[in-house]
């Protein structure tokens, strides 16, 4: 089972309690937090899920359908902009693991999946930010040792737009984590050759 424990101070911690989820294997992968609240994302028996709470203490689960044709999924990246939430993941489909989003227009208690196209094969999300212009993500697409980093940005989590990222040099690439600050977003790259492992800081192009 997951554990998720909170702090009032960042000095001492309490174990937090979930409202009805007691059997079944469950992971939480990442939180995002507003003036509102926090939610997390993650799964539940295989199926993608997601955790609500007000105060970091007593959370609500709710555990999402399955997309369609999906044996299972699990959501990996969220990021909060006002009452609007996105989720990404991955669901594991007969042809391999294919990216997919979920959206909730009112801060976590409502869902519904949104369409997400991909660049290519082995197409894996890799980092998500709300920033001023709604939510851009980054992740990474291609074989081993061929890996190329693919951005796109949302203004509302229901549909997004993909734009390739240039600049970064040759080996397989990925973009860790983003975050913004007013109008900028900015990312944390790792690209890797045969040779040599280089981490380089990209100013981005805001959703």
């Amino acid at each position: 089972m997951a554990a998720v424990w909170w702090s009032g101070n960042l000095k001492s911690w309490v174990r937090a309690q979930d409202m009805n989820v007691t059997t079944g294997s469950t992971q939480v992968l990442a939180v995002a937090g507003d003036p509102h609240g926090f939610v997390s994302v993650g799964s539940h028996d295989d199926q993608p899920a997601v955790w609500t709470t007000t105060d970091g203490r007593l959370w609500t689960t709710i555990v999402l359908a399955l997309p369609a044709a999906a044996s299972s999924a699990v959501l990996q990246q969220v990021a909060i902009n006002g009452n609007r939430v996105v989720a990404l993941g991955q669901e594991i489909k007969e042809g391999g693991a294919v990216p997919f989003a979920e959206q909730s227009a009112d801060g976590g208690a409502s869902w519904r999946q949104v369409p997400f196209s991909t660049p290519g094969p082995d197409t894996v999300i890799t980092a998500l930010t709300a920033d001023s212009g709604g939510f851009t993500a980054a992740g990474r697409y291609g074989g081993p040792g061929q890996q190329t980093v693919v951005m796109w940005t949302s203004a509302s989590g229901l549909t997004w737009t993909p734009a390739r990222v240039s600049g970064l040099g040759g080996g397989s690439q990925e973009v860790t984590a983003l975050a913004s600050s007013g109008p900028a977003v900015t990312g944390i790259s790792v690209t890797a050759t045969t040779r040599s492992r280089r981490f380089l800081v990209l100013a981005l192009p805001p959703g």
